[in-house]
C-alpha cells in the first residue's frame, strides 16, 4: 500500500505513518470550525444510542458541547427514528433531523451548506456510498471538507480472526475500504482525498470482553510497525470539478 498522503501533525495528532484515536481527531476537526456550520451524519450511533449517552461517550453529545465554546452551528442527521426522538429529549435546543444521507441536497438547499461534514462510520453502512458522496459534495461549502472515518479493509483482527473460519463483519456492513478505494470513490463523486489516516481499535469500552481485549492487543501490537493494518480508516475530502459547475477555490494553504 502507498503511503498515507498529507501529513498532519497537530497536538500528538499524525496521519503518515502514524496512528490516532478516532473521536479524537474528529472532535480537533472541529475545533478549527469556529463560527462555522457543521453537519454530523449518523449522529445517533444508533443501535447503541441509549448505552452511549449513560456511558457519557455519544460523539454528538461532544460534538455539541464543543460547538457552543467555538460557536459553531451543529446539525444532526440520522435515520432511525426512535435514536432521534430520544436525542431530542435528551438534547433539547439541538437540531436533529431525520435526513436520507442520499438526499441530503433534497433538504439543504441554496445557500445552506457545510464547512464540514461528518461522516464517522457511515458509508460502510450504506447501500449506495457513490450516492452519499455526491449529496454531500452538493452541499459542502466551496472550501469546506468531508472528514470520513471507516473500517479498514486490511485490518489485521479480521484477518486473524479468519484463520480461525470466524468472519469478523458487523452484521449491518455492505463493504470496507483501504486509503486506494476511497481515494477511487471520492473522485468518482467530484471529490479528492488529500488527508489519510489511520485509527485505532475503539478504545474507552465500559465492560470490554474477552475478544475486545484480544483484538486491542492484536491492533496495537501490529499498528506500532504497520499502521496501515489498523482497525480504521481516515480521510479527508474536498471539492473538484462537479459536472456542470466551475471549478471551487482550493482549501487554504493548497494551491490549486
Amino acid at each position: 500500500m502507498e503511503a498515507a498522503q498529507g501529513l498532519t501533525n497537530v497536538k500528538g495528532l499524525y496521519m503518515r505513518g502514524f496512528r490516532v484515536e478516532k473521536e479524537r481527531y474528529i472532535l480537533h476537526e472541529l475545533s478549527l470550525c469556529a463560527n462555522k456550520r457543521v453537519l454530523h451524519v449518523g449522529c445517533t450511533n444508533s443501535p447503541t444510542t441509549v448505552g452511549r449517552w449513560r456511558r457519557g461517550n455519544l460523539l454528538h453529545d461532544k460534538l455539541c458541547k464543543l460547538a457552543k465554546e467555538i460557536n459553531a452551528k451543529v446539525i444532526g442527521i440520522d435515520i432511525d427514528d426512535s435514536a432521534i426522538a430520544f436525542l431530542r429529549q435528551k438534547m433539547p435546543g439541538e437540531i436533529i433531523e431525520h435526513v436520507d444521507a442520499h438526499k441530503l441536497s433534497d433538504y439543504f438547499t441554496g445557500d445552506d451548506r457545510f464547512d464540514l461534514i461528518i461522516a464517522g462510520d457511515v458509508i460502510e453502512h450504506l447501500p449506495n456510498p457513490g450516492i452519499f458522496l455526491e449529496s454531500c459534495a452538493r452541499v459542502l461549502a466551496p472550501t469546506g471538507k468531508i472528514t470520513i472515518s471507516t473500517v479498514n479493509s486490511f485490518g489485521v483482527t479480521r484477518f486473524v480472526k479468519a484463520l480461525v473460519f470466524h468472519e469478523a463483519v458487523h452484521s449491518e456492513h455492505t463493504a470496507y475500504y483501504s486509503h486506494k478505494t476511497m481515494k477511487r470513490l471520492l473522485e468518482m463523486s467530484g471529490l479528492e482525498g488529500r488527508e489519510f489516516g489511520y485509527y485505532r481499535y475503539p478504545e474507552g469500552v465500559s465492560r470490554p470482553t474477552l475478544n475486545h481485549i484480544v483484538s486491542t492487543f492484536i491492533d496495537t501490537a501490529t499498528g506500532i510497525i504497520w499502521p496501515n493494518l489498523s482497525e480504521g480508516v481516515i480521510v479527508n475530502a474536498y471539492l473538484t470539478k462537479l459536472p456542470g459547475s466551475v471549478d471551487p477555490p482550493s482549501p487554504p494553504g493548497v494551491t490549486a
